[in-house]
């Protein structure tokens, strides 16, 4: 019996490492710009109760260097309570490419998804770009995803780093938006994009019609990016590529409220994500639920206390690895002082909260 746990556990460490060095080699491959384009561009902003944030964010986007002529914006105003309509309304006097769009209908489960479609509706842009309400996007954000858009790219994506606050945790949740961004930057690199962040990307009005919209996901709570850039991948034949520049990082503050309900519905998104992806995620599932089994063998069994111990050394220095990769990548490296407590986090982590993710019903916000 030892022998055959052993044998399954190294296969599974295999996995992990093997996983971790593919991604490495496409985080950074380099992605093909494409110089002097002039496409039209929508930038979609949805709202709710943004009212202490929604200037600094029309702020951001009055401040783009791409040209007036070629670019609108719209806000989402999904039943906002408080003042944010009447902000984006001052706005319009001195913004004439801005417009405010009304969300009264439903059409999704998801609320960002019906919010976004309805702004979608009103756009007239080529390319459409979408952002939270709490974003600062750089002045060159648009300007730098564009140059990523050859004749075969349907979709660009890229970086969101949240900014570390004084709230607890902060610091850790920063470190996960890096993670995103690793995974994000190697899967695309090697034409098997995972993960994106809906504060930051950009994608063909034609690709998204193409593809049926939000239709075949409106169902879904969540997964108004990563879902959406999965039907790009798996349902046509666009190109998905990821702008790591430094131009194009969409920062926004770090949310620890409602810390639980947010992380189980980042993870609900998993199994939608089609059964090539699922099989590699269960694999590595079950890598972390063997390695917490440590704490019962280290009373039990101490042969295999010490191989799958050792499994989660080989773990660590690859996680230590990838992180330092995706830091340097993202000049990000002050985060690496929070991998300590990452490494304690992560395995009850991704065994309870990816467990629940998947069966556990929860709420938007």
């Amino acid at each position: 019996m030892n022998d055959l746990t052993i044998y399954f556990t190294t296969s599974l460490c295999a996995v992990y490492i093997t996983l971790i060095a593919i991604f490495l080699f496409g985080l950074f491959r380099r992605s093909r710009r494409v110089n002097g384009q002039r496409l039209s561009v929508s930038v979609i902003v949805p709202a709710r109760n943004e009212a202490t944030n929604i200037d600094a964010c029309l702020r951001a986007l009055a401040s783009q260097t791409y040209p007036a002529d070629h670019l609108e914006i719209i806000v989402a105003d999904d039943r906002s309570t408080d003042d944010t309509a009447a902000r984006i309304d001052k706005w319009t006097r001195c913004l004439p490419s801005l417009s405010r769009v009304s969300v009264t209908q439903q059409n999704y489960a998801c609320p960002k998804k019906n919010a976004l479609w309805q702004g979608i509706k009103h756009a007239r842009g080529d390319i459409i770009f979408t952002t939270d309400a709490d974003c600062r996007p750089g002045p060159n954000w648009i300007a730098s995803n564009l140059a990523y858009f050859a004749p075969d790219v349907g979709m660009v994506i890229g970086h969101a780093p949240l900014l570390q606050n004084e709230k607890a945790l902060s610091g850790l949740l920063s470190l996960q938006a890096l993670i995103v961004s690793t995974l994000a930057a190697g899967s695309a690199g090697i034409g098997f994009p995972l993960t994106c962040s809906g504060r930051n990307m950009a994608y063909r009005r034609k690709a998204f019609d193409e593809v049926n919209g939000f239709n075949n996901i409106g169902h879904i709570i969540g997964g108004d990016d990563v879902l959406l850039m999965r039907q790009f991948a798996q349902k046509s034949a666009w190109k998905i590529r990821f702008n790591a520049d430094a131009d194009a990082f969409v920062p926004s503050a770090s949310h620890p409220d409602n810390l639980i309900n947010r992380q189980v519905r980042y993870q609900s998104k998993t199994i939608h994500y089609g059964i090539p992806t699922l099989i590699l995620a269960l694999a590595v599932y079950i890598f972390h639920v063997v390695l917490a089994t440590l704490p019962i063998l280290f009373w039990t069994n101490a042969e295999l206390f010490y191989m799958i111990g050792s499994c989660l050394g080989i773990k660590i220095i690859a996680d230590a690895v990838f992180l330092l990769f995706g830091s340097i990548r993202f000049k990000s490296l002050k985060l690496l002082l929070w991998f300590p407590v990452l490494e304690i986090l992560i395995i009850p982590y991704i065994v309870i909260i990816c467990a629940l993710g998947t069966f556990s019903p929860f709420k938007w916000k």
